[in-house]
């Protein structure tokens, strides 16, 4: 009778922990992605202290998520070997350090070090790691997890870069980066310290009944890598509104805080976005969840440029936050489904990596072709069309995607 009753106490203890996990995990991305944003409200300090062009100031962001993207295929790979707390911890304390030596910096190569180190082993070792963790442990929900994870990563977003403003107008841009580090050091390494293994072997029985029902008409991983295609097209699309709404709005004459304001209501709607299409997955497959966010992200990339009035950009900021987000989970979602069992975390690794690409083109073009035309239309138009070549292959992943008349060697 002992033996059942510490039986049941101890298959209900992951039922009980689920919940403070993914919690933890989005705490962390959270902060993880709002240190890689916050370069958006610095540009205009950067620029008149030292008189860097926006496109030379957009390089860091771009050196920032190249290196999470390198560092999440490292360890999105360990993260199906070692605990996630190793990773977690490696994640908490670098990017506190790099804000910290922000503070002091006085040329581009220190801007884009401490950035491309950030990204490398800060916030590279939190996304695979803790987006594969969090599905582990809401194995029969993993839409919902990431979704809850990520909307984490859209809340920092948007409210760490607000915070940052602010802090800007109030200490001056050195002592904001300086405020930055101790509040992420005192936050985060704490909740690496609190965060625990996910029970592997139910989700592995969950994964191994996935892969048996769920053949494609190529191998698993050629629709990764025609993923990976699609993937960078699609944050290239979705980083010219994240990096350049704020500058966007303060052009088309927003104060600054207003101007920060867009980036916050983009991240917040976002968090209902990447929750939603969790859900949305879940329940009509992951790559559907995909198509319909990517096809609505695309949209209102378009029309940034016809924004003209507060409302409109606050508006259209809004909406472009629920369909970016959906598109973040539902690209991580995709990758886990094609993953074999053991590879999880590597297939999700692998697929960030190129959004973070993505993600970094996206950027540097927004600042570039600002530079070259003295306005940001042919930026959005630019993240426009790169939306719909993500759709086009999504469509062919589709097809792909139908099941096979025989298994893939």
């Amino acid at each position: 009778m002992t033996s059942l009753a510490a039986s049941a106490t101890a298959s209900t203890l992951p039922d009980r922990l689920a919940g403070w996990m993914v919690g933890t995990c989005a705490v962390m991305v959270m902060l993880g992605f709002g240190a890689i944003v916050n370069m958006a409200v610095f540009l205009t300090p950067l620029a008149a202290e030292f008189g860097w062009s926006r496109g030379e100031l957009s390089l860091a962001y771009s050196f920032a998520t190249i290196g999470t993207g390198i560092g999440g295929i490292v360890m999105g790979h360990f993260a199906d070997r070692l605990p996630v707390r190793r990773l977690a911890l490696c994640g908490a304390i670098v990017p506190g350090v790099a804000l910290l030596l922000l503070a002091r910096m006085q040329t581009t190569f220190e801007l884009y070090l401490l950035h491309a180190v950030m990204g490398l082993f800060g916030i590279g070792a939190l996304m695979a790691p803790l987006n594969s963790a969090a599905a582990l442990w809401l194995a029969k929900r993993p839409g919902l997890a990431i979704g809850l994870v990520n909307a984490g990563g859209a809340l920092g977003q948007g409210v760490l870069p607000y915070l940052a403003r602010n802090l800007v107008l109030i200490e001056g841009w050195r002592a904001a980066y300086a405020t930055l580090g101790v509040i992420y050091l005192v936050c985060m390494v704490p909740l690496a310290f609190f965060l625990r293994d996910p029970p592997r072997a139910a989700a592995a029985d969950l994964a191994a009944a996935a892969v048996a029902a769920s053949p494609y008409r190529v191998s698993r991983n050629m629709m990764l890598a025609w993923l990976c295609v699609g993937v960078v097209f699609c944050c290239v699309c979705m980083a010219t509104p994240i990096m350049h709404v704020a500058t966007f709005g303060a052009d088309r004459g927003l104060g600054p805080r207003e101007s920060a304001g867009l980036l916050a209501v983009m991240m917040v709607c976002g968090m209902a976005g990447r929750i939603g299409f969790g859900k949305l997955a879940d329940r009509f497959g992951n790559l559907q969840a995909y198509m319909v966010a990517s096809a609505g992200q695309t949209f209102f990339t378009a029309l940034f440029p016809l924004a003209q009035t507060s409302t409109e950009l606050y508006l259209l900021s809004a909406a472009f936050g629920l369909m970016f987000s959906g598109s973040m989970t539902s690209l991580i979602l995709c990758a886990r489904e094609y993953a074999p069992l053991g590879r999880t975390g590597l297939f999700i690794g692998i697929a960030m990596f190129f959004g973070w690409l993505g993600m970094a083109l996206g950027g540097w073009q927004g600042g570039l072709f600002y530079d070259l035309c003295g306005n940001y239309d042919t930026s959005f138009t630019n993240g426009g069309f790169s939306g719909v070549a993500n759709l086009l292959v999504l469509g062919l992943l589709w097809t792909l995607s139908r099941p096979a008349r025989t298994p893939p060697r």
